[in-house]
């Protein structure tokens, strides 16, 4: 049994240092990204409560399996006439469990169970939370980088309408051209209305993660963070996702299985313990006699309980905790089973983004931004024509808010490897 203790106390520290992130990276290595992941759990509420539950259980596993408290017994026989000192029987005892078959070894055991799924529980908590600051901040950066791109947009077409505008006051622009400008423009502005409101949105879910006494000091460390990273907006390369097998073992399904099986199994060793003989024993002091000839004595006792003989008791107990163990192994493979599809199809969707980015060229998108002025004064001049400078900038503006928009569906994608529901 005291084997059994020991790997039951080396499961609880295996969990406790458990890492936050599931095998590899995070999404990026930016270290603002970092900055943020750590003072989000630092503050947030959701992990000092998760925090609490684990305190909690370990207390409890301290408290499970004592030893049961004694039990002082007093009796009086024959009182004649309601004279207690006259009682040709008084006595004392104290009693005592001698043997109780392990049934507090395996308490202990049970109690230990629960907090090895309060310690899961927080590192769960922990990976979901650093996963969703990162998943937020991505796309606050991209949101705020799509609305820059779609305003400068907007800004080459209204400085084309104004040369459109002055040719077609001298007869030598079309009107209709006048009004393809003008459409293409409440296009742009719609769309960079959209991305504004997604940075907004973006913005309070990442304040709503820590505690309302910190949300003044996030919100300055996500104007700083967004300063550095709107510079070049996660420019360095994703990291591979991890193989699926070392994911699907961290996973939130298989972990949570894997100790509910545990609790199960030493549920069912606690029923079994429970159909044993238990002992119990006494010792005290009596003093009996009559007609104030008295004598006093020691007494001392055994009780022996015999669990097996009730029809129906720790024997059903004990039917009923297999039927509960052979669930939990069922689930641990249904869970299983089904944080293998869902983590693959993420992992596919992760690498897909990964490979999408890498077709972006930094240098050929900076080279083509640079064209966007020599554009503008070709077609000022007449070198261009206005179907032309419309379709070079939504080219351009395409690519690089594609770029952004893929970066997001792999922030999306990494998160829910990490836990993150979709």
């Amino acid at each position: 049994m005291a084997g059994y203790q020991r790997f039951a106390l080396l499961s609880v520290c295996v969990l406790a240092s458990w890492p936050v992130q599931a095998p590899g990276q995070a999404a990026t290595d930016s270290g603002p990204v970092l900055r943020l992941r750590a003072f989000v759990l630092a503050t947030a509420p959701e992990i000092s409560a998760r925090r609490s539950a684990v305190d909690a259980a370990r207390a409890r596993v301290r408290a499970a399996g004592g030893a049961t408290p004694g039990t002082v017994t007093l009796d009086v026989d024959e009182v004649p006439g309601g004279d207690v000192a006259a009682a040709q029987s008084l006595g004392a005892a104290f009693s005592w469990d001698l043997f109780t078959g392990g049934r507090r070894t395996l308490r202990r055991a049970v109690a230990d169970r629960d907090a090895q799924e309060a310690v899961v529980q927080l590192r769960l908590a922990e990976r979901r939370l650093s996963a969703r600051a990162e998943q937020l901040l991505i796309h606050l950066v991209a949101s705020t980088g799509i609305a820059r791109r779609l305003t400068a947009e907007d800004s080459l077409l209204a400085a084309a309408e104004e040369g459109l505008q002055a040719r077609f006051a001298v007869g030598q622009a079309r009107y209709v051209d006048v009004l393809r400008l003008r459409a293409e423009r409440l296009r742009v502005q719609s769309d960079a209305e959209s991305a504004l409101s997604d940075i907004s949105s973006r913005r309070r879910a990442v304040v709503a993660l820590v505690s309302a006494e910190h949300a003044a000091a996030l919100e300055v460390l996500l104007d700083s963070t967004l300063v550095v990273e709107l510079t070049d907006p996660f420019r360095r390369p994703l990291v591979a996702a991890p193989d699926l097998d070392s994911l699907v073992a961290v996973s939130a399904p298989a972990l949570l299985a894997e100790v509910a099986f545990d609790r199960a199994t030493a549920a069912r060793r606690l029923a079994g313990a429970e159909r044993r003989v238990s002992v119990a024993t006494s010792l005290g002091v009596r003093r009996f006699g009559e007609r104030g000839q008295f004598d006093i004595g020691p007494t001392l006792g055994l009780s022996i309980a015999l669990p097996f003989t009730a029809p129906a008791g720790p024997s059903g107990q004990l039917r009923a905790a297999t039927h509960d163990v052979e669930m939990a192994r069922a689930m641990r493979e249904v869970e299983s089973r089904r944080a293998r599809a869902e983590l693959g199809a993420a992992r596919d969707r992760y690498e897909a983004a990964r490979r999408r980015l890498a077709v972006f060229e930094s240098a050929l998108l900076r080279g083509a931004a640079d064209e966007r002025e020599a554009a503008l004064a070709a077609y000022r001049s007449g070198e261009l024509s206005l179907l032309e400078l419309i379709d070079f900038e939504r080219a351009l503006s395409r690519a690089e808010i594609t770029r952004l928009q893929t970066l997001i569906e792999a922030a999306d994608a990494f998160a829910t490897l990490q836990g993150v529901a979709p």
